[in-house]
């Protein structure tokens, strides 16, 4: 090792954090895996492959910065995995027998970055690089491999990354096994590129509008130079909240990214989203529906993205539409592409094809992209058979991480919806006091019940669409009996109104009593929401007392209400850690 590198060590990073979001920010993108099984704990040595070394610099300003690792293989033969940064893949797949020499030089740039579950920015100024197929203990021994590393300060242009989940800088656990590995395809860009960095602002949670406030864009807009180029890939996270329809908020502020840069002299590119593992029909349910046998609740965000880069000729990539052919192609083999469970976050191999996918789609148009065929390894290279884990720590446990909550007197309420998981961990602003539009209480209500959505919806609202993401929301209420026929229109649902206080009590006095008893309160009586709303109030669930029925509905007080139901409900019940719906996300709308 040369100029300064460290090694990181488990002792360095294990429990010094409130987050392990935090500490793999600190270890090169890298946590540690607990098995459930003191057996399946590799000894050193053991299953080298599996092994990671983390090498860190630091380094004297911010930028850019050529790195050059020279590996100079021992004894036998080894397979390795070269990444940098936040565990982004340099390359993979490298065999070096005994006496060989593997060099690469690449770039990787060093910025100001807001951890996962953080409203704070982390200035560190590290360079990172992670070696999978070397064990530290072994280093310096007769026989192992010897490595050496350089940086140099040199400015080359960056490929900046606007996006979510699906594209951000994921952590992995070490023992590294890819299949078990989150990734987004974002991480694996830098293997395409020559004389260029790759800066991933992507971060989980985040819509065309978070990506703004929460300051991840402002970071890259200060780095950012003329040459640069800014990939923009939203809709997720977008389709859950209703101020961002797909040809609303989000075809708007995808115009607003790529007018500003533009501006800077920074080329936009406008990606699709991924599509998730599509839902499917039956003929008959098709036939019915008029729907497709596949389809994607992204579609409609898909369209709108191709209709900006059209109308303001910008770079485009079809990631939704070449991801949702390829998931319907491989059926059930698709899961072997996702985490264990998950239908929209990717593993490795996962993240491999996605990038495959860019690269082939627009590499050709991108003078910094000049290893546009790459071998992609799949899943069936390595093993699916990965030790059970212990849990890592869960998001929930640290404090509200919301900047406009501080002090507020329904600070308690949303304290515990949070500790409830039933904000998003991920975001920095709650508008705690902004009125609840009816259909973005959905998720967050489904996951304080403990129900799942139920698909397809039958279509018994005008305007509630079968590709939509509340569809499935609506459709449970509706079987439930949830929702009265008598309203005054019942062929509306009027997603976009804001909620009621009445609204609200009706639902959750509907599913406490279905809870208690089995079923809604015997009565031949006609309830009004007014009733619903004493009901409420009786049970300590409405703890306003001046509220009415056809009063609207703050964030603060709807998040507070749902956590006094979870709390009543499961003292009544009993229940103590019934778990989220199966359809739950960590992302619930706000």
């Amino acid at each position: 090792m040369e100029q300064g590198f460290t090694i990181v060590r488990q002792e360095d990073i294990e429990d010094k954090y409130m987050t392990d979001a935090e500490a793999a920010l600190k270890n090169g993108g890298w946590n540690y895996r607990k098995f459930e099984k003191i057996t399946d704990q590799k000894k050193d040595g053991e299953d080298r492959e599996r092994n990671v070394t983390v090498f860190r610099l630091e380094v004297p300003e911010f930028g850019t910065y050529e790195v050059t690792v020279t590996i100079k293989a021992g004894e036998g033969e080894r397979k390795l995995t070269l990444f940098a940064g936040r565990r982004n893949l340099i390359d993979t797949d490298i065999i070096l027998k005994s006496g060989e020499t593997y060099r690469k030089t690449f770039y990787q740039a060093v910025t100001p970055y807001i951890p996962a579950l953080s409203p704070r920015r982390c200035n560190d100024k590290f360079v990172f690089v992670s070696i999978a197929g070397v064990d530290s203990n072994e280093l310096g021994k007769q026989g192992s491999p010897e490595i050496s590393l350089n940086v140099a300060r040199k400015d080359v242009p960056v490929i900046w990354i606007a996006g979510d989940s699906t594209l951000t800088d994921q952590n992995a656990g070490i023992p590294y096994y890819p299949y078990g590995s989150c990734a987004g395809w974002a991480q694996i860009l830098s293997r395409y590129v020559d004389k260029a960095a790759v800066c991933n602002m992507a971060h989980s949670g985040m819509t065309t509008n978070c990506f703004r406030d929460d300051g991840h864009y402002a970071i890259s807009l200060e780095f950012m130079k003329k040459g640069d180029f800014f990939i923009i890939q939203f809709g997720h996270n977008d389709q859950k909240r209703r101020n961002l329809g797909a040809r609303g908020g989000y075809a708007q502020n995808l115009r607003r990214f790529a007018s500003e840069v533009r501006l800077r002299g920074v080329t936009p590119i406008i990606c699709s989203p991924i599509s998730r593992v599509p839902l499917k029909l039956s003929k008959a349910e098709a036939q019915e529906l008029s729907m497709p046998l596949y389809y994607s609740l992204l579609q409609e965000y898909a369209d709108a993205a191709k209709e900006v880069a059209v109308e303001q000729k910008i770079l485009f990539a079809d990631l939704h539409e070449e991801t949702m052919r390829k998931w319907i192609e491989l059926s059930d083999n698709a899961k072997d592409y996702f985490i264990k469970g998950d239908i929209t976050h990717t593993n490795e191999y996962g993240a491999l094809m996605i990038a495959d996918m860019f690269v082939r789609q627009v590499g050709g148009e991108l003078p910094l992209i000049k290893n546009t065929i790459l071998p992609v390894p799949t899943p069936c290279q390595d093993t699916k058979d990965i030790p059970k884990e212990l849990p890592l720590k869960s998001p929930f446990e640290i404090e509200p991480p919301y900047l406009d909550i501080d002090g507020i007197p329904e600070y308690d309420g949303l304290r515990r919806a949070f500790k409830y998981g039933l904000l998003d961990p991920c975001v920095m602003y709650l508008h705690p006091y902004d009125a609840m539009p009816k259909g973005q209480l959905l998720m967050v209500m489904f996951n304080a019940f403990r129900m799942s959505g139920v698909r397809p919806y039958k279509k018994k609202y005008k305007d509630i669409k079968v590709d939509e993401w509340i569809s499935g929301y609506v459709q449970a209420l509706i079987d439930a009996g949830y929702i009265d026929d008598k309203d005054e229109d019942n062929s509306l649902f009027r997603p976009d109104d804001p909620l009621t206080y009445g609204e609200l009590a009706k639902y959750i006095i509907k599913r406490y009593e279905e809870i208690q008893r089995g079923t809604f309160k015997d009565t031949e009586t006609a309830r009004f929401e007014e009733d619903y709303v004493n009901e409420a109030k009786k049970l300590g669930i409405i703890k306003k007392e001046n509220v009415k029925a056809l009063d609207i509905a703050n964030r603060a007080d709807v998040y507070t209400i749902l956590a006094d139901y979870m709390d009543i409900a499961r003292e009544k019940s009993g229940a103590k850690n019934e778990n989220l719906p199966k359809d739950a996300e960590v992302h619930p709308v706000h």
